[in-house]
């Protein structure tokens, strides 16, 4: 795919069958695998290779999804950021996992604003964007309030956890981050 979305230090392009072994890594960290787990910790390499092929799939099946993240100047693999709607969800959802060699460098809502910007561009029908994050994630919490999103009350049930859902509503979020 040729999407290209670049920040003023990231490039975003859509998650590749090559960046797979880096997913795996990051997801194999515990302290990132925290609040993005059934387990509340890392997963086998078998769920974690079959959680990247749904990533790749959703590409296909929806048109659009996580965006890889890297570093314009070196060229490394940060994480992943991006628009993403699976079966029975809330919402279209930005969601941001960063690789922890990476945190508190202020790229999570770097990457997150310039996907959401994607995402209101493709989809101009589209009210609002969400975030489902877990009540501990302090982390997510933060992030989300910098790109313009709000605990909305709302929660969605995954995998036994009860999920807050923040949000932003386009027109605010456009005229703010435009």
């Amino acid at each position: 795919m040729s999407i290209r979305i670049e920040t003023e230090r990231l490039v975003l392009r859509p998650i590749g069958p090559e960046d797979c072994e880096d997913h795996i890594q990051m997801m194999l960290d515990p302290a990132v695998a925290a609040n993005l787990s059934p387990t509340g910790g890392p997963q086998s390499r078998h769920d974690l290779w079959r959680q990247f092929a749904s990533y790749l799939g959703h590409w296909q099946m929806r048109g659009f999804g996580w965006f890889s993240v890297q570093e314009k100047e070196t060229g490394a693999w940060v994480g992943r950021v991006g628009p993403w709607q699976p079966e029975g969800w809330p919402g279209l959802e930005c969601g941001w996992s960063i690789a922890r060699p990476f945190w508190g460098q202020g790229y999570a809502p770097e990457a997150a604003i310039g996907a959401v910007k994607w995402a209101f561009d493709q989809f101009p029908e589209l009210p609002r964007i969400i975030s489902c994050i877990a009540p501990a994630n302090a982390n997510s919490q933060r992030v989300a309030a910098k790109i313009g999103e709000e605990n909305t009350g709302e929660t969605f049930e995954l995998w036994g956890l009860t999920l807050d859902i923040w949000a932003a509503d386009r027109e605010a979020w456009l005229s703010r981050f435009g």
